[in-house]
């Protein structure tokens, strides 16, 4: 993510922190001036949001551990002001992998909360308020205690995608559709995401974003789901672009500029001079080539060399999901070690229209021969 500052790697995880959550720092450091407050105090302030920051990347690696051990992968953690968020490789298919993935989070949190009123000198019979005004040494740990306790319960609130609402959707999945679920779920996140939303108005202005992170993240995942389940079972041989057009890598990009005026190609194959594809050049790059360059720069010299091509067998949502492919840019696709097409994302999302569109579909695959 933009703007977010590399911490390290743990458990084979990269973690960062968003420039954001330093204004959590900066606040305290307003207020706590503005208030006429004492060195000390301000320091108190500082070291306690440091310490739930550390109970928040805790609950991430709950999260993270879990799936490593039922074989997800994570590409990184990334810590927000209004909490972390694990980016897995791949969300889990199976409901009682969801369920173990997101439940494992705020289960940390409230083991931490244990541990931390076990050694607490507080009892539940003085329970104090959780008025971070009046921190200090000798309530630093039980008001920590506190806030483990509430990061807890509140992320078990079925306020889909918040954990509570994974684990919502990973039950309701045992009885229904996955993209059943997800409709269900979105829906009663909506609502606690508009109460989120009302109260923060009122009360904390972090509800506010909560809210409109809720309303915008359960969107977001309900499409990729629709999109999930109407790519199942296809693969990326067979939406191959096998009709590619294909320019020899000596080619100017001056000339490559006219095919783009004279056809519809956006993105083209380039073929050494054995015939043999090995590289791509896309609109945008041949846009920007021709700032920088000599009209008789030749294709070779601007072009995404080929490292790696994708089987015919790999699942199309495997490629969405991977982030593999993007709208212009070809990806060669083989198939027994010879290069049969080519496929990016807007082949994928026509589709995706195509198949939304006619219940015919299937006679859309039948094509011609391979480029």
């Amino acid at each position: 993510m933009k703007g977010s500052i590399y911490l390290g790697k743990y458990a084979k995880v990269k973690v960062f922190v968003h420039w954001t959550f330093f204004i959590l720092i900066i606040y305290i450091l307003f207020l706590g001036i503005s208030l006429g407050q004492q060195a000390s105090a301000i320091g108190w302030h500082i070291l306690f949001i440091l310490s739930v920051f550390l109970c928040i990347i805790l609950h991430e690696f709950g999260h993270v551990i879990t799936g490593q051990k039922l074989g997800y992968k994570t590409k990184d953690i990334i810590i927000l002001p209004i909490g972390g968020i694990s980016r897995f490789e791949k969300l889990p298919d199976s409901p009682k992998e969801e369920f173990l993935i997101s439940i494992s989070g705020p289960l940390v949190n409230l083991v931490i909360a244990i541990l931390l009123y076990m050694i607490s000198p507080f009892s539940l019979s003085n329970f104090p308020s959780l008025d971070l005004t009046e921190l200090n040494r000798a309530n630093f740990l039980f008001l920590l205690f506190e806030v483990n306790l509430l990061l807890g319960i509140f992320n078990l609130v079925p306020a889909f995608p918040m954990d509570g609402g994974r684990v919502f959707r990973a039950l309701l999945s045992l009885f229904i559709s996955k993209i059943k679920a997800t409709e269900i779920a979105s829906a009663v996140g909506t609502v606690f995401a508009i109460g989120f939303i009302l109260l923060g108005i009122f009360f904390n202005p972090f509800l506010v974003l909560i809210g409109l992170f809720i309303i915008f993240s359960a969107s977001n995942e309900s499409s990729v789901v629709n999109i999930s389940a109407l790519l199942e079972g296809h693969t990326a041989g067979e939406l191959v672009m096998r009709k590619v057009v294909l320019l020899d890598e000596n080619v100017t990009i001056s000339d490559a500029s006219k095919e783009i005026l004279d056809g519809q190609s956006t993105s083209f194959g380039i073929v050494s001079s054995q015939r043999k594809v090995i590289g791509t050049v896309s609109r945008e790059i041949l846009i920007d080539s021709l700032k920088t360059n000599d009209l008789k720069t030749p294709l070779y010299k601007i072009m995404n060399p080929i490292s790696n091509s994708v089987p015919s067998h790999t699942l199309l949502k495997d490629l969405i999901a991977d982030k593999a492919l993007d709208k212009n840019n070809l990806v060669p696709v083989s198939e027994n070690g010879e290069i049969i097409g080519m496929i990016n994302l807007e082949n994928i999302l026509e589709f995706i229209a195509f198949k939304k569109a006619t219940p015919d579909w299937e006679k859309i695959l039948n094509r011609g021969n391979p480029i």
